[in-house]
């Protein structure tokens, strides 16, 4: 689909900039789809710019960023929330203060420790090819098993317990990290059987198959 644009050429459309390998991109293109909210995609090729403009104005020099209008939102949390209130129809959906018991919500504080590890060993080891010996790394990659283990544990009985719901920030959540840690491996995932059943039974949904991972044409990583 096209997208529409004003009269002087300026899109209307909703603008996510970020990766498409990126875990924390790909929780927000996922509720958009979802939500059905029509968005533009503008992939960064550069992470190592430090100039804010290639990342839509964010002066963490962070990603995903959501355009629309004359607003800027920053972060993928922050995104999610500005999806649903774009949405053209009410959906039901468990924010982490919707979450009911301490389980769930050290799950949702796991996930987000999980999927920042993530970044700080991919990035580190991978892209900037530093020693994966450093403490720094090797703290990371026992912390990241840690909670994978935790999750595996508890995961299918906590999502059993969640309210009624269309979407959940824990489960896209959750899906967007375990898939990422098969396509830029960091920690094995083999380990974590309930976790990998859990992923594949989400992949099932059309918003995960519009959204695979992969490598932007021109991001040389």
């Amino acid at each position: 689909m096209s997208a529409r644009s004003d009269d002087a050429g300026v899109s209307l459309l909703p603008r996510i900039t970020g990766r498409s390998s990126s875990h924390y991109t790909r929780l927000a293109r996922m509720f958009a789809l979802e939500l059905g909210v029509t968005c533009e995609f503008a992939p960064v090729y550069d992470l190592a710019s430090l100039d804010e403009r290639s990342y839509a104005g964010n002066p963490a020099l962070k990603l995903p960023v959501l355009s629309h209008g004359g607003t800027v939102v920053f972060g993928a949390e922050n995104i999610c929330r500005t999806l649903a209130e774009l949405a053209p129809r009410h959906a039901v959906i468990l924010w982490p203060e919707n979450l009911r018991d301490a389980s769930a919500r050290n799950a949702q504080e796991l996930v987000w420790h999980a999927m920042q590890a993530q970044v700080q060993l991919g990035f580190g080891t991978q892209i900037a090819e530093l020693s994966p010996d450093s403490i720094y790394f090797v703290k990371a990659a026992a912390g990241l098993r840690n909670a994978l283990a935790w999750l595996d544990e508890r995961v299918p009985s906590i999502i059993a317990a969640l309210p009624p719901h269309d979407l959940s920030l824990l489960e896209v959540s959750l899906f967007c990290l375990l898939e990422h840690l098969t396509f830029r491996p960091t920690v094995p995932l083999a380990p974590y059987a309930q976790l990998g059943g859990f992923a594949r039974a989400f992949g099932q949904r059309a918003s995960a198959q519009a959204t695979f991972y992969r490598f932007d044409a021109a991001a040389g990583d």
